[in-house]
This record gives structure tokens, sequence and C-alpha cells, in this order.
């Protein structure tokens, strides 16, 4: 039975442009028994075996993966065997014999091929620095409204780290873009390149900087296009978990007509809960209930937003509580059902030890009302369209911040 050979992944400790560097590096893995298989961006593969002394690689520019099969011939008969390819950037060859001519001895062609990839590490600095432009302006857009809540409940937090990615890479693209410059010229200047330099250590930034971007990347999708199908679709108000929502009938008083549904036990879109998941703000709950329409088609209805903040964050719980009081005194224009009568919002602070923020607005001649209320990390706000007040109900809001029952 054939015995399965042993492969090796090593991290590669060089710059990928330098080399002679990588070269060197590989010639000294053979002298330890580790012969090359394949060659990625970051990572090596060898075989184990014994170890080999005077071997030499060498590396030949393409800028396509397909191999010219008649340049490997005349390697081969100078005694360079074909080894594996880096994708767009290198051909490797190795060889034994000490009398094996070396591959690059023309500076002037090689200053042509390394040109290419000089512009290529240009226009990849240029691009990094278009990617940096625009998660500014992107996060820019997200917080010019409502900051708190969009970086608890969309990508700004993935957004403003991946911005800080790109520019912390910035110095380490411009750095690689100057030295392919200088080589290019002493390349040009007829100076050949030394194929056994000893090569410079590199750091684990590059691996790290890469695994970096991709889970920057999955935290950019993830609040928007995945995290939204975790909560669940629509179900019955009486579904509700983490606190008892305030009841529109409770408000509304007497003479309070509620909805009909054909099954009380199942939800649609006037009277419903859901729960909702985001990246900082893993549990938010959205009820919606309404009461029957008049003779003039208008509803009186309330929504309840709750959120759980995170403990790190609890500080935040009173900032968005006063955010979200301002943000649903702009809404009532576009609640399609309700009079659009002018008026002006009145707004009145309570006080409670047991909540970091209490207020109730009203706003004069209509029927739109809203509350909200914060605890350490219990966010609510409730918005109401009624003929009841919901400063009378202050302690069933701050129930609900307590997560206890209205």
């Amino acid at each position: 039975m054939k015995q399965r050979e042993t492969l090796i992944r090593k991290i590669i400790p060089v710059e990928l442009f330098d080399m002679a560097g990588l070269e060197h590096w590989l010639s000294d893995m053979a002298a330890q028994g580790l012969h090359l298989v394949k060659l990625n961006h970051d990572t090596a593969r060898f075989r184990q075996g014994e170890p080999v002394s005077g071997v030499r690689f060498g590396l030949e520019i393409t800028g396509v993966a397909d191999i010219d099969r008649e340049r490997n011939a005349a390697y081969q008969e100078a005694g360079w065997t074909y080894v594996t390819t880096l994708r767009n950037l290198y051909y490797v060859y190795r060889t034994e014999r000490t009398d094996a001519p070396p591959l690059h001895t023309d500076p002037a062609l090689q200053s042509q091929r390394w040109n290419k990839l000089y512009r290529s590490a240009r226009r990849g600095f240029v691009w990094n620095v278009a990617l940096l432009v625009l998660a500014a302006v992107l996060t820019a857009l997200l917080l010019a409204d409502t900051p708190i809540l969009n970086l608890l409940t969309t990508s700004a937090v993935p957004l403003i780290l991946f911005g800080l990615y790109q520019l912390c890479s910035l110095p380490a693209a411009w750095a690689e873009v100057q030295d392919l410059s200088r080589l290019v010229r002493r390349l040009e200047a007829g100076e050949p390149m030394d194929h056994r330099a000893p090569y410079p250590r590199r750091r684990l930034v590059p691996l790290l900087s890469f695994s970096l971007c991709i889970l920057l990347i999955v935290l950019l999708v993830l609040p928007r296009y995945i995290l939204p199908f975790l909560g669940g679709g629509m179900r019955p108000i009486g579904e509700v978990s983490d606190f008892s929502p305030l009841s529109l009938a409770q408000v509304e008083g007497q003479g309070y007509r509620p909805y009909e549904m054909e099954d009380p036990n199942q939800s649609d879109y006037f009277h419903y809960s859901r729960r909702n998941r985001y990246l900082l703000c893993w549990n938010q709950w959205e009820v919606f209930q309404a009461g029957q329409a008049d003779l003039a088609g208008k509803l009186n209805w309330m929504q309840i937003d709750w959120y759980d903040i995170p403990a790190p964050l609890s500080f935040l719980s009173a900032p968005l509580a006063d955010e979200l009081l301002s943000k649903a005194m702009k809404l009532d224009e576009y609640i399609w059902w309700t009079d659009q009568k002018d008026g002006t919002w009145q707004v009145s602070k309570h006080s409670d030890p047991r909540v970091k923020f209490l207020s109730t607005a009203r706003k004069e001649r209509t029927l739109f009302q809203a509350a909200a209320a914060a605890t350490g990390d219990h966010v609510v706000l409730v918005r109401y369209t009624g003929h009841g007040d919901l400063s009378e109900h202050l302690e069933d809001i701050i129930q609900m911040t307590a997560g206890g029952a209205a």
C-alpha cells in the first residue's frame, strides 16, 4: 500500500514582491527537508523529505496562469525544473545543479515585467483609497439622522471598522508601491537583481490583515442580509417573551373597539409582534396594535419599539431614548391613516429614580403622542394615535423597560 506523503503548510515570512527573499527562503526550506509543492499568496505547502543542500529556486514573473511549455522545456535543458505557479505573479523553478545559469540575466527585460507589477500595486493603492472614501461617505450617511440607533441596528460599526482597516493598510500599500518603483528604476539603470540576498522576516500582519478584512466584510453583510431572518416573522402579540406590552385598549379606555381578526391567535399587519436581531442589539421587539377604523377610515393605533442594549453599551440607553422620541415627533406626517394637521409638539420630562430617561410628547390639536423611557439596558418607545393620554400610563411604560408586566 502506497504511503501517504506528509504535507506541511507554512506562512511565507517575506513579502511576495521580494523575489530574492522568497527564492532564498525556499532554498532554506529545502535544506531543512521541506520541498515546495504549492505556493499561495500567504502560505506555502511543502512535502517533508530528506534535507538537500545547494538547492536553488528561480522565480519568473508572469501575468497569466497558463504555463509556457516551450519556456519550461528550455529551462529544463538548462537544469531548472518547473515546480508550481503562483497565479498572476510567478512561475517557480528549482535546480540542484551548481552550473545551472540564472533565470534572470537581462535587467532591461526584467524591468518591463516588474513594471507591470508596479502598475498593478499602484492601482491597488488607488483602489484602497477609493474604498476608504466610500466607507467614510456611507458612514456619514448612516449616522446623519439617528446615529445611536444606526450604530446599534445597522452596519455602521463594521463600516467604521472597515474604514479604519483601510486607513491602517494605506502606509503598507504605499511602501510596497515605493519599493517596486525603486526596483524598476534600478533594473532600468542596468543593475541586476541579487538572487541570494538575505530575506527580512515578514510579520504576520499580512495574513492577519487579510483575515480581518474577510471578517469585516462578513460583519457588513450580516446585519442587513442575515440577521433579519433570524428573529422570525410576524407573530401574535401574546408571544412577546421579554416584556408585557402596554395594551391599546388600556390606553383608549371605554368605547374602544379592537381591530377584529378572523383568528385571534394569528397576526396581520394591524395586530402583530416581531422580534428583530441586530449586530449590537440582539433582542429588539416591535409591537403594533390597532383599533377599528371610524367612518372616515381613521385608526387608533399604537406601536411599541423595545430595545435590549448590551451591558457594555448601556451608557447609550438614555441618549437612544431621547433620539427615538425626537425621531417619533417627525414621523406623524408619514402616517397615511391619520389627519394631517399642523400643531406644535409639547414635550414633558418626568423624573423617576428607576429610569435614566422618561419623557412624553403630544402634538397640539392632533391625536399624535409619543413616549420614551430608558433604564440601564432597556429602551422603549411608544408611538400612539388615539384619545387616551400616555402620560397617565408612565408606570406601565416603566414596567416595560424593566421587562415586567404592564
